[in-house]
């Protein structure tokens, strides 16, 4: 809980910085190539998320990095202060909150879709232009397959969540049943 409020705020304060530079779409995939770069390196994050190594020495090993990636001086500042704070290890929540942040700003929403069968192209393309309609907003599906649900779909967008799937119409029928 207190590591999403501290996600929350330096994701704020990124967010300004980047969008009083109108450059959200550049930091906004900036972070996030970073953040996925960070995930592929356990040993590197071995190093960075340590606080057995002095700031100092988290510090350089960040710089040497960030050298090679050839990023700009706000993510470079940033991920020097989240070292400095001990907080790197919230980079990925920073991330994620910064996302909202910008895709908010941009008139955009993702949509988390989960399905029991892979979606054709006009399923997704119908799905988008309802959520489109729902939200008023520009969406981006994210869709993964379960096929635990039997049949249906399952959205998240908002924290809303909207439950179609078979599993649990017959969960729900189940719990009529017994009662």
């Amino acid at each position: 809980m207190i590591r999403d409020i501290i996600a929350k705020r330096y994701a704020k304060a990124y967010f300004a910085l980047a969008q009083e530079q109108s450059r959200l779409l550049e930091a906004q995939t900036e972070l996030s190539e970073f953040v996925a770069f960070l995930s592929a390196q356990t040993e590197l994050c071995g190093v960075l998320y340590n606080p057995v190594f002095e700031v100092v020495e988290r510090k350089s090993v960040l710089n040497s990095i960030l050298d090679k990636l050839e990023v700009s001086s706000q993510l470079r500042s940033l991920l020097s202060i989240l070292v400095e704070k001990n907080k790197i290890a919230y980079v990925a929540l920073v991330a994620e909150n910064f996302s909202t942040l910008a895709d908010a700003a941009q008139g955009r929403m993702k949509v988390e879709v989960t399905s029991a069968v892979a979606l054709d192209k006009k399923s997704l393309k119908d799905l988008r232009k309802e959520f489109s309609r729902l939200t008023g907003k520009k969406v981006e599906l994210e869709v993964e397959v379960d096929e635990s649900l039997i049949g249906g779909i399952v959205a998240r967008y908002g924290g809303m969540v909207y439950d179609g799937s078979v599993r649990t119409q017959l969960d729900r029928f189940g719990e009529v049943l017994r009662a």
